[in-house]
């Protein structure tokens, strides 16, 4: 945790599976990992299943604050859904409508996963996207998510370099789940939020087996950082609803630890005496200014209304808006992704 200036921010890593599905490693090694590094929570979401939550496993370990929903999907295996704080795990036979409205209606956070994949549904390894764009009601989607980029990528001539050297290739949010977000995000405020989706998966070269993305080394990949207006309580139960509030206000910007630690980013929009940050809102442009600041010098990007409007190399950016609209910030080390703020919302 570090103090950003009137909000704290807590990072960690979303999307993990364990031995209570089909990851590799138990719970208790996937923890432990994290707690290693330093992170401060991850959020575990093992396949239709809360076995391990049943167990007991939600708690704090070492300092990192365990977070335990499940990952649901539809009939078809499609329309892939993060769900955090459900009763139960809701009943197979469900849409995607149904249970996005269902866990709404039991207060549940609800994450669209990997939503982005276009290879083939048929094959080794088929794709997972979300197709049910009419449906409403879901917090956040992932915008960047590192195992579904690794699988868009792979081919059969670059797999060797694939495998050895994994967090390299990792370039950036598509255009496309980039411009979807931002549609969304003309209705009302939805998260986007980093996906590692880790499952430690073994893989075939050969005579060789190698686990692919090691759970130690996704964790220095794709993380989500949240701003809290408090300190993280001790208590789990408000704990939990801290980091919840925060995906569902939009606190949160996504960062590839590989290019570098993001923590103390800002991205703020002001306006007088007041000062909002991601997922805040000023009423009109006049005189207000967004502000960007960045630990490492690197090319910044402004973004309003999904249209590049300012680029800049350096560790700031400021620019006053002149009209109203969604605005968010891109950075990045040697036209790789680096950072990705949440919307900032000016006279809408």
């Amino acid at each position: 945790m570090i103090k950003i200036g009137n909000y704290f921010e807590y990072t960690g890593c979303i999307h993990l599976h364990t031995t209570y599905s089909d990851g590799t490693k138990s719970i208790r090694e996937v923890t432990d990992i994290a707690s290693s590094l330093g992170l401060d929570y991850i959020m575990i979401c093992d396949h239709m299943t809360l076995e391990s939550r049943k167990d007991g496993n939600e708690c704090f370990s070492n300092g990192t604050l365990v977070l335990i929903g499940y990952e649901h999907n539809d009939m078809e295996d499609c329309n892939h859904y993060l769900l955090f704080e459900t009763d139960d795990v809701l009943p197979v036979q469900l849409t995607a409508k149904e249970y996005v409205a269902a866990g709404r209606q039991q207060g549940a956070l609800g994450i669209i996963a990997h939503p982005d994949e276009i290879r083939p549904r048929l094959g080794r390894y088929p794709s997972y996207p979300w197709l049910d764009w009419n449906v409403d009601g879901y917090d956040g989607i992932e915008i960047w998510n590192q195992m579904s980029e690794w699988m868009e990528n792979l081919k059969p001539y670059n797999q060797i370099k694939m495998v050895f050297s994994p967090r390299r290739i990792l370039q950036s949010p598509t255009d496309r789940i980039l411009m979807k977000w931002d549609e969304l995000n003309v209705r009302r405020k939805v998260a986007g939020i980093g996906a590692i989706d880790a499952h430690g998966y073994p893989y075939r070269i050969g005579p060789l087996t190698i686990t692919i993305f090691p759970y130690k080394v996704q964790f220095q990949s794709i993380r989500t950082h949240l701003l809290l207006a408090d300190e993280l309580s001790t208590d789990i139960s408000k704990a939990k609803r801290q980091l919840y509030n925060a995906i569902r206000d939009c606190r949160a910007y996504v960062s590839n630890y590989r290019r570098g630690d993001a923590s103390g980013f800002e991205f703020t929009a002001q306006q007088g005496s007041r000062t909002v940050i991601g997922g805040g809102r000023l009423d009109s442009c006049d005189d207000s200014r967004l502000i960007v600041r960045v630990p490492q010098k690197a090319d910044i990007s402004l973004i309003g209304n999904g249209q590049k409007l300012l680029e800049s190399r350096g560790d700031y950016l400021e620019y006053r808006p002149q009209q109203r609209g969604l605005y968010r910030v891109e950075v990045r080390k040697r036209q790789r992704g680096w950072i990705f703020s949440n919307h900032i919302r000016i006279g809408m």
